[in-house]
């Protein structure tokens, strides 16, 4: 369904995608485009908001968070493109493979999304208070639920349906979409 089930405005877009990119388009954007009024339209403003809108998180960080959840879920659709992804939006500020230079606030914040992931009928207040005590206020607590939130869910969608990417290189060109579009399809796409 995902190869021919969308509408005319979606088909064109793929194609001229596949012109540009010399690749495909990924399956996110393909899923999102195929039911726009069910899943893509509010998917896609609700990831742009939150992973690019304003934040006490830098892009970059969260885009670790986003990372370090799909680590979790042993999703490697997902693992992948945002490992590339951190690296672009980072600027250096996060190292994907070394935790210890990550800021006290971003390594506490870890590891209440871990216990969320991993499990979450054993989360308690305690598990927040020790996030806030690192010097995280609740505002930034939440922003990092919700990058958690999408996540638990993309994960699932792409290890449920089998996405992948068909190289490295297409990976890569993934992240930089994704960098460069800061989560966002053009409207006619989504109508």
């Amino acid at each position: 369904m995902l190869e021919h089930g969308h509408k005319w405005p979606a088909r064109m877009f793929r194609r001229i995608v596949a012109l540009v990119l010399r690749d495909e388009l990924d399956d996110v954007a393909k899923t999102a485009m195929h039911r726009p009024e069910f899943f893509g339209r509010w998917f896609f403003d609700y990831g742009h908001e939150v992973l690019r809108g304003q934040s006490f998180w830098t892009a970059g960080e969260r885009e670790y968070l986003a990372m370090a959840t799909s680590r979790l879920n042993e999703c490697t659709f997902c693992a992948r493109v945002h490992t590339e992804t951190t690296r672009l939006e980072s600027r250096g500020e996060v190292a994907v493979d070394d935790p210890s230079v990550l800021r006290p606030e971003l390594a506490a914040t870890l590891v209440l999304l871990e216990k969320l992931t991993t499990d979450p009928d054993g989360v308690t207040t305690a598990d927040v208070d020790a996030v806030r005590a690192a010097g995280v206020p609740d505002v930034a607590i939440v922003d990092a639920l919700h990058v958690n939130l999408i996540f638990n869910l993309v994960n699932r969608l792409a290890n449920a349906f089998g996405w992948s990417w068909d190289s490295e290189a297409h990976t890569r060109k993934g992240a930089k979409v994704i960098h460069f579009v800061r989560y966002k399809l053009p409207g006619f796409v989504l109508r």
